[in-house]
């Protein structure tokens, strides 16, 4: 366990920089060389290392970290079962799973973002690590850690009073950080609320049935990613596919879902921007919308489309974002009818359901 002596202690000061990294890794090779990485940035600096989970939860009773590299296979416990534990311990810092198991098994990647990883990066094999690696390793901690550092400071102001219409369908958009927070709102969803629901989150196309097989395990309701053709039915959840959009469409009386090769008005695919334009064409007022945690800016547009046909949109709060991108753009529009933690989220739709 390393802690150096000039270690900053815990401040509530979130402006003092550079980045403040922890590294988790049983091999004292891999925290060298990513120590030297991260430390040749200029921006970050490496303030504590330790070889298994039991030293990084000892090190987080006494220092403050923006960020953390955790491996995955180490002694004792591995790094997905402990993920849980030192996010508590970590008090918002930003964790990243940097192990070669994410590469050889890709719902390990999927489990570590389930557990509340922000990223996972792939440790390179035999070749060794080139530019490529350390480009990505060090441009995702700055990110995360500036990111995490503004989600800390911000503090926006709610709504005194709010009430939710029961919808006729819920689109939710999601990035970075999001797979906990959808987790948990459709694990606690009333039976009664039987609209359908349809997921757009930024994940790779090898991802999506994976994660929609780990998303039917929270619930009882069907879950699928969504084909094109598919008529949309009540007490379903569609999620797009990674490689198109996914979009609504109403044709004699019933809605049917479409996939788009190409969407003008995003960067992202699947483009939340897609979901919601069609939505609100498709379930105007009745329909309602949720942003949370995600990096950029993918889905303001299609909630001004929503918010022009007087339809509810929710952003996650910041305080409980992993990145405040997503639904801060929204937020800042003033599009969104109410800004709200994911336990407030879920409360909000238990409440709708009895009306």
């Amino acid at each position: 366990m390393t802690a150096p002596a000039n270690i900053q202690r815990k401040s509530n000061s979130e402006d003092a920089n550079p980045i403040r990294v922890m590294l988790v890794d049983d091999s004292h090779v891999a925290r060298s060389i990513f120590s030297r990485l991260l430390s040749d940035s200029g921006e970050l600096a490496v303030v504590a290392e330790a070889a298994d989970s039991a030293e990084a939860l000892e090190l987080l009773r006494t220092i403050e970290v923006d960020v953390i590299l955790l491996d995955i296979e180490m002694p004792k416990r591995s790094g997905l079962e402990a993920l849980p534990e030192i996010m508590l311990a970590a008090n918002g810092a930003r964790i990243i799973v940097v192990s070669s198991f994410v590469e050889e098994n890709g719902p390990a990647a999927i489990q570590a973002l389930s557990l509340g990883a922000c990223d996972t990066l792939a440790k390179p094999g035999r070749a060794g690590i080139g530019s490529g690696f350390s480009d990505r390793l060090v441009e995702k901690v700055i990110r995360l850690g500036r990111n995490g550092r503004k989600s800390r400071q911000k503090h926006f102001p709610r709504p005194d009073h709010f009430e939710l219409s029961r919808p006729d369908c819920i689109a939710i958009g999601a990035s970075t950080g999001g797979i906990p927070v959808i987790y948990g709102l459709i694990q606690s969803l009333d039976p009664s609320l039987d609209c359908p629901i349809f997921i757009v989150q930024h994940l790779p196309e090898a991802f999506m049935d994976f994660f929609a097989r780990q998303l039917s395990s929270y619930t009882n309701r069907k879950v699928m990613v969504a084909a094109a053709g598919t008529k949309v039915q009540s007490g379903h959840i569609y999620i797009a596919p990674g490689d198109a959009h996914l979009v609504c469409r109403r044709t004699n009386g019933s809605v049917h879902l479409d996939h788009v090769a190409t969407y003008n008005d995003s960067r992202y695919c699947p483009s939340v921007d897609a979901l919601f334009a069609s939505v609100a064409d498709v379930y105007g007022q009745d329909a309602l919308a949720i942003v949370l945690s995600g990096m950029g800016n993918d889905g303001v547009a299609g909630a001004r489309r929503l918010s022009e046909r007087s339809a509810t949109i929710l952003a996650q709060d910041p305080e409980s974002s992993v990145v405040w991108g997503m639904p801060g753009a929204v937020a800042r529009e003033n599009l969104a009818s109410a800004i709200l933690s994911p336990s407030e989220l879920s409360e909000t739709l238990a409440l709708a359901a009895l009306r």
